[in-house]
């Protein structure tokens, strides 16, 4: 486990230098393996608009890696600002059904919106360690990502906003599609029954 979360922090550091091409492969092996994995390991089939979603959200940040976006105006925001919101708005769906999942495959029903809390503060947290790899790229492995003195409080700024947006529609997204009537047809494969708090 220490050393995939070794290997993963060094792919990240590098793969803004990396070329659209492999990126945009490198993310579709990624999703294949871990849709695969949920559904053989725990059983989980996730919706593949999610896995989309998650998808146009690394392809947000490739193409800004690609056109040289980075530190440039894109409309009334640094590009590097609105990857960041973007990518939280698109990735929040995702994270929000896990957590939910996972919950609810351990037993326990909680309401969508406290779900929903618990998988921001989650988003929020890898976003915060993404910076950190940021700065490890940038001051041991001469990168150029930071791009002002404000750079990271700026990210984790549009990073929280996006996990706010995408949250709140997370919820509306699962509420219109009536989520929580749904969800014992995905999770417990036992005969257990949820635990309420």
């Amino acid at each position: 486990m220490l050393l995939a979360l070794f290997a993963g922090a060094a792919f990240l550091t590098k793969m803004c230098y990396l070329s659209l091409l492999f990126n945009t492969l490198f993310t579709v092996a990624f999703l294949s393996i871990f849709y695969w994995y949920l559904r053989k390991r725990l059983n989980l089939r996730v919706p593949f608009v999610l896995l989309a979603l998650v998808f146009v959200a690394l392809q947000v940040d490739a193409l800004g890696n690609f056109f040289r976006m980075y530190g440039k105006q894109f409309g009334p925001m640094q590009y590097d600002e609105f990857s960041h919101l973007m990518v939280q708005v698109l990735v929040s769906p995702i994270i929000v059904w896990f957590v939910t999942r996972l919950l609810h495959r351990f037993g326990y029903l909680l309401p969508l919106a406290l779900t929903a809390f618990f998988a921001a503060t989650t988003v929020f947290s890898l976003s915060a360690a993404y910076e950190i790899i940021e700065l490890w790229d940038e001051v041991y492995f001469g990168g150029q990502r930071i791009w002002g003195k404000y750079d990271t409080a700026t990210d984790l700024q549009f990073d929280l906003l996006g996990i706010i947006v995408g949250t709140v529609f997370s919820c509306i997204m699962f509420r219109l599609a009536n989520f929580e009537l749904r969800i014992s047809k995905f999770a417990i494969p036992n005969s257990q029954s949820p635990k309420t708090p």
